[in-house]
C-alpha cells in the first residue's frame, strides 16, 4: 500500500460502533499484510476505531462461526495489527474469535508516531478497546509481543484482569545495555526529539525482515519522549504479584532487543508460579519469527491454553 492510501483509510474508518463489512481499501489493507481472514467461510471481519483518552484507536476483529473462545492480541514496539497475521491465523485456526489493535502511535492510531507520554496509556488502550469490541459472552485469553507486554501490567495496575489465560512472548522491562541507553537519554533529550531507528536482525525469516524495512507503516526514528516514558515507567514499577495469576513466558535465548535475563525473572515476580519456555536460536520478534521456532513455542501455548480449560 501507499503512504497516500493509508492515509485515505486512516481517516475513513468509522467508529467501531458503526463497523460494517470491509471496504475495497479495508480490502486492500488487510490483503496487503496477509490478513484477508474475510475470504474464509464464515469469518466475519469488522475495523473501525475506538477512542481511548486523545488517542484513536485502529480496531480488527474476527468473528467465527462456532467459536470457542475470544483472543486478545497485544503488539509490540514499532509494530501494529499487519504484522500479526500469523498469531491472527493461529487464533482463528484454534476456533477463536481474534481481536488486536494498534496502539497509540502505532499503525493506524492516532498519536506521534512511535511515542507515548505515559505508558499507563497502553493500560488504558487495552482497557478501552475491550470495552468497545463487542466480543461474544465466551472465555478470553491474550497473546502479547515485547511492549504489549507492558501493555497487558499497565492493565493489570489499574482495571480487574478477565483473562483466562496470557501468554507473554519476549516480554519488555530494560532494553539490552539499558545502562548506556539511560546515559545516551540523559544526553540526548536536551538536543533532538529523535534518532535514527536501527533496523535489527530480530528473526530468523529473512522475508519478514525484508518486508520490515520496505512496510510504509514502520517509524524510521526512536523518538526520545518514548524513552524518557519508559523511564518513568520502570521507576513506578516493582517486582511485586500483581495479584492476576501466572502467565506464560517464551523467550529467545538470541534476543539482542532486550535483557531477556532480567526481564524473565522481574516478569516472574509480577506473575508468580509462570512457567518459561525457551527457544534456543529464537530472537525478538516471536511474533514473525522462523516457521519451525513459531510451532515450536505455539506447541507449548496449546499445551497452556489445555490446562486452562481453553484448547
Amino acid at each position: 500500500m501507499t503512504p497516500h492510501q493509508l492515509r485515505e483509510l486512516r481517516e475513513q474508518l468509522p467508529a467501531f460502533s458503526e463497523a460494517t463489512a470491509a471496504t475495497p481499501l479495508q480490502q486492500t489493507f488487510c490483503r496487503f499484510y496477509d490478513m484477508a481472514f474475510f475470504e474464509r467461510p464464515g469469518v466475519q471481519y469488522r475495523s473501525g476505531t475506538v477512542q481511548s483518552g486523545r488517542f484513536s484507536l485502529a480496531l480488527h476483529r474476527w468473528l467465527q462461526t462456532g467459536a470457542t473462545g475470544n483472543l486478545l492480541l497485544v503488539h509490540g514496539y514499532f509494530d501494529h495489527s499487519g504484522l500479526f497475521s500469523r498469531l491472527i491465523e493461529y487464533g482463528l485456526s484454534r476456533n477463536y474469535n481474534v481481536l488486536i489493535f494498534d496502539l497509540p502511535g502505532h499503525g493506524l492510531s492516532s498519536g506521534e508516531q512511535a511515542a507515548i507520554d505515559d505508558f499507563a496509556d497502553y493500560g488504558h488502550a487495552i482497557a478501552a478497546v475491550l470495552g468497545a469490541a463487542k466480543l461474544p459472552d465466551l472465555p478470553l485469553w491474550v497473546m502479547a509481543q515485547s511492549t504489549g507486554c507492558s501493555a497487558l501490567v499497565e492493565f493489570a495496575r489499574y482495571y480487574q484482569w478477565p483473562f483466562a489465560a496470557a501468554v507473554m512472548l519476549a516480554p519488555l522491562v530494560r532494553p539490552l545495555g539499558w545502562r548506556w541507553v539511560q546515559v545516551s537519554h540523559s544526553l540526548l533529550r536536551h538536543f533532538t526529539r529523535s534518532i535514527e531507528r536501527q533496523f535489527a536482525p530480530n528473526s530468523t525469516d529473512p522475508e519478514f525482515l525484508s518486508f520490515l524495512r520496505l512496510d510504509p507503516l514502520q517509524s524510521k526514528r526512536l523518538p526520545v519522549a518514548w524513552v524518557s516514558a519508559l523511564r518513568r515507567w520502570l521507576a513506578s514499577l516493582t517486582p511485586d504479584d500483581l495479584g492476576v495469576g501466572p502467565a506464560l513466558i517464551i523467550q529467545g535465548d538470541a534476543d539482542q532487543t532486550v535483557d531477556w535475563r532480567y526481564n524473565v525473572d522481574f516478569y516472574r515476580g509480577l506473575f508468580p508460579q509462570s512457567p518459561v519456555t525457551m527457544l534456543p536460536g529464537a530472537g525478538h520478534q516471536l511474533a514473525n519469527e522462523s516457521a519451525a521456532l513459531r510451532e515450536d513455542y505455539l506447541a507449548s501455548v496449546d499445551c497452556w491454553l489445555a490446562e486452562h480449560g481453553l484448547a
